[in-house]
């Protein structure tokens, strides 16, 4: 009889409670930059080559992951450590392998083309400037993060394709729900 009265109180309880924890969305029982705080550090933790490179944003507990990386292995190595850090609902793993070795020079370059990129989009003044990641390998632009529409997406890479010296422009922007 005690067993079934302990029973009962427990379902009782989990009936009662259900309603309230699916009325929180997801972004509720997630602290984000928190989330992308505990990534970033267990990719470092892991000393997963490229740690640095990576950039890693959350959005309701959803974990992307942009940039470039040199390996496959590195790439997938960081989509496992992203999803098994306590809390990751899931993982948009949006790493590109580069394997091509840069001069000074070319790396120089992909800076000032990331900078006019990065004020193309802030001159647009959507808003979403601050939520873009910006990446340049070569002339080809990776754009990341997480926007609240597909007219926000479409509006950066527009703008991006546009600027003289952009080759390409990769979109790994993430729609945020």
């Amino acid at each position: 009889m005690k067993n079934v009265f302990t029973i009962s109180v427990c379902l009782l309880t989990c009936i009662l409670s259900a309603p309230v924890s699916a009325q929180k969305t997801a972004g509720e029982h997630v602290d984000d930059p928190l989330m992308t705080a505990r990534v970033k550090m267990a990719l470092l933790e892991n000393s997963v080559s490229d740690a640095t490179d990576i950039n890693v944003k959350t959005s309701r507990g959803i974990v992307q992951l942009a940039g470039f990386v040199g390996s496959e292995s590195t790439k997938v190595t960081a989509g496992k450590i992203a999803a098994e850090t306590e809390g990751v609902i899931g993982v948009s793993n949006r790493l590109k392998v580069y394997t091509e070795k840069r001069s000074i020079g070319k790396t120089l370059d992909d800076s000032i083309l990331a900078s006019k990129v990065k004020l193309k989009l802030a001159e647009n003044d959507s808003g979403t400037a601050a939520k873009i990641n910006v990446e340049v390998r070569a002339g080809v632009v990776e754009l990341s993060g997480f926007v609240y529409s597909y007219e926000d997406r479409d509006t950066a890479v527009t703008l991006v394709s546009g600027i003289a010296g952009v080759k390409d422009v990769i979109n790994s922007i993430d729609i945020t729900r």
